[in-house]
């Protein structure tokens, strides 16, 4: 791995791409990029895209493969764009591209650090990588310390539960708890709040036994929720916190409550530092990939017109062949997201995204709108970067229409005979491709964004039978894979040091030491759940 700088003509086109992106007003922060060799480049794939990770085993029995696999030419090793963003971010160039590539590259790098440093989840963090780096020596001597086989053990425990992650879950881990802090109405953790006496409790009302039997309350003050309160401050004093509704961010949470050496603390930290920024990329993908696809062109177009670099040709060639369209349910996002942005640009520019025009009844008047917009287009394009998601991107913009011209719908014909699509869905057709109907197609790409088709699991009681974490599992009509509930089980077990337990429809999985059990209960909804919780009851209370 080498330096940008260590290759003049890379060095001047580094200079060039950042020069006409803030010609372009991008608001980047600082990108330092480097150059790698092809097993560079594979290394690093096998450590998330960070220079370092933690040694293991199972990255070196990878890496023997893949260097075998490319060597023999079994696998390609040309890697056109690989990135970690934050403030600085950090991109790589293959040693083996030529120079209009690596340009492209660098372009389509802008774009990618700009959205995540702008957008709504603020995926772009500052010092990611060197954070990271820093979290790969504690967990190093992790490892001396807990010796091989435990450090191993543990690892994979925490591998295990990567896929519980959902840092940007509406029931993320900031939602779904409650701190002493904040029950106790701080706002700040400087010394000065923290100093601060504690205000005086008002002094409950006489318990009076007649009036409670009477009228099932403690003065003005129902009795029952006098109880909760009780325990609610039980709760908080025993473990200082409370679930005050179901947890997503299963991983986060017992990084933050499981009983944890600092060793195992610190492989707990490195999983979900480096696992998270994963559920950004999938809530973003089709916005992100368009945008940087969106301005690599742009910026590329400005470098042809100074001859800092040749091969428009070429450029055009591979641009083309990365945009194809594929269906719906194969979507290609640098497709998909580069046409939707150029797409509500020219909305902007014909002024259609106004209420005049959504309330214009006249169909022939529609389609010759031209109207001038007070909006400048780029301008309402950042707007949209900052404020939404893929799901809120295509549910606005997205139409039948689009899902048509985009071949969206579009199927060749041996895939259509094997998902045994049917005659009625079929619109249009030749002796290659069939197109489908494309009204239904845009509810199919949202439901993907509800759950990304994973299992939705929850933690929903944290002291379920002395200590026991209770997990639920949210039916959406897809269900578990039984051969995995049991290992995945035992590794939180591992984790939390004390019973973990999953419901699951009308069953309840549980481990307990070596003992694995299941037994049928009585179904209860996820609303019930949240119902129970928010009143401070057991959200599960047994078969």
């Amino acid at each position: 791995m080498r330096s940008v700088y260590s290759d003049p003509e890379l060095a001047e086109l580094q200079n060039r791409v950042l020069h006409h992106a803030r010609e372009f007003g991008r608001q980047i922060p600082e990108i330092r990029f480097f150059i790698l060799d092809r097993l560079e480049f594979a290394s690093l794939l096998e450590k998330d895209v960070y220079p370092t990770s933690p040694i293991n085993i199972w990255e070196g029995k990878r890496m023997v493969h893949k260097k075998h696999a490319i060597e023999t030419g079994l696998e390609s090793a040309l890697y056109y764009e690989v990135v970690q963003t934050g403030n600085p971010s950090y991109a790589y160039l293959n040693d083996s591209n030529n120079a209009v590539s690596q340009a492209s590259v660098m372009a389509h790098v802008v774009g990618h650090c700009e959205f995540s440093e702008r957008n709504v989840l603020g995926d772009s963090s500052p010092d990611r990588t060197e954070f990271v780096m820093y979290l790969v020596k504690r967990v190093d001597r992790a490892r001396r310390q807990m010796g091989e086989r435990a450090y191993l053990e543990y690892w994979n425990a925490a591998e295990s539960a990567t896929v519980l992650i959902a840092p940007n879950s509406q029931y993320d881990l900031e939602r779904s708890t409650e701190t002493e802090s904040i029950f106790r109405g701080e706002t700040s953790s400087t010394t000065d709040e923290m100093d601060r006496p504690e205000a005086p409790k008002p002094l409950l009302p006489v318990f009076d036994t007649m009036t409670t039997l009477l009228r099932g309350t403690v003065g003005s003050t129902s009795f029952e929720g006098e109880l909760r309160k009780k325990r609610r401050d039980e709760t908080m004093s025993r473990r200082g916190y409370i679930l005050k509704s179901p947890c997503q961010d299963v991983l986060d949470f017992l990084r933050h409550y499981a009983p944890t050496s600092r060793a195992e603390h610190a492989i707990l930290d490195y999983k979900y530092i480096t696992k998270a920024p994963q559920d950004f990329v999938a809530r973003t993908q089709i916005m992100n990939e368009g945008w940087a696809m969106y301005w690599e062109k742009k910026i590329m177009h400005a470098l042809f017109e100074e001859r800092a670099v040749k091969g428009i040709i070429d450029y055009a060639r591979v641009f083309s062949n990365v945009c194809s369209p594929r269906p719906y349910f194969q979507r290609n996002p640098y497709h998909l997201g580069y046409n939707l942005w150029c797409h509500i640009e020219q909305l902007y520019r014909d002024g259609k995204v106004s209420l005049e025009y959504h309330e214009e009844v006249d169909r022939d008047k529609k389609n010759r709108w031209r109207e001038d917009s007070d909006v400048e287009p780029v301008e309402a394009l950042g707007h949209l970067v900052d404020t939404v998601t893929d799901y809120e991107f295509l549910r606005r913009f997205l139409t039948p229409e689009l899902v048509h011209e985009l071949h969206l719908n579009r199927v060749d014909r041996q895939t259509a005979e094997r998902l045994g699509i049917k005659d009625g869905d079929i619109v249009e057709q030749d002796k290659r491709y069939v197109w489908l109907n494309p009204e239904p197609i845009k509810d199919e790409m949202l439901g993907f964004y509800t759950h990304f088709y994973r299992p939705r699991i929850y933690v929903i009681d944290s002291d379920y039978q002395d200590g026991c974490l209770l997990l639920y599992h949210r039916d959406d009509g897809h269900a578990l894979r039984k051969d995995w509930i049991r290992p995945t089980l035992r590794n939180l077990n591992m984790i939390w040091k004390a019973p973990v337990a999953l419901l699951t429809k009308d069953q309840l999985f549980a481990v307990m030491g070596n003992q694995y059990k299941s037994e049928e209960v009585k179904p209860v909804s996820f609303e019930q759940i949240i119902e129970r919780m928010q009143k401070g009851e057991r959200p599960f209370r047994g078969s």
